[in-house]
């Protein structure tokens, strides 16, 4: 008789430490959701990252403008920028460079200048907006990355040379 007053009283507390414990409440759940998006979040990668980010694809662009190959260029993007931008469409994007010569490559002789803080969008993306303040021309970027598979891919980007004194 003993023996069954313990194991009823034994499924009551595994009855009440199930209620409690093993099924989550909607709250739980939620927090554990919000907890979840956290974690998949890049966090803001520190300067030196952010500096080989930019220099990295400066280069990729340098040596598409010399070589007219923009194929290394267009595989450093996402699907999405690799979709929407073939190696032909970088090529007549960035054809004024290309025509005009620009050194796009010196600018890892130097730190980049970023005109806004490098800042993580709503989406988890990474944007880098700034320039290699050269005199009289200054190359000037805004590069947008999303984290994948531990690293950065290019989304969207824009270099350009402008005179030193353009407003950034």
């Amino acid at each position: 008789m003993k023996s069954n007053l313990l194991i009823k009283g034994a499924v009551a507390s595994l009855a009440l430490c199930l209620t409690f414990f093993g099924m989550p409440s909607q709250s739980m759940a939620q927090a554990q959701q919000a907890q979840t998006q956290q974690t998949q979040r890049p966090a803001l990668p520190d300067e030196n990252t952010q500096a080989r980010l930019v220099w990295s694809t400066l280069i990729a662009l340098d040596n598409a403008n010399r070589t007219g190959n923009y194929e290394v260029l267009h595989s450093l993007g996402t699907d999405g920028f690799q979709r929407q931008n073939s190696p032909g469409r970088l090529s007549q994007s960035f054809a004024q460079l290309r025509q005009n010569r620009v050194d796009v490559g010196r600018s890892i002789l130097s730190s980049p200048t970023y005109y806004q803080p490098p800042t993580l969008l709503p989406d988890g993306s990474l944007r880098l907006r700034g320039g290699f303040d050269f005199r009289p021309k200054s190359i000037r970027f805004d590069l947008i990355y999303v984290s994948s598979g531990g690293g950065w891919q290019i989304n969207a980007l824009s270099i350009v040379e402008m005179d030193f004194d353009a407003p950034r």
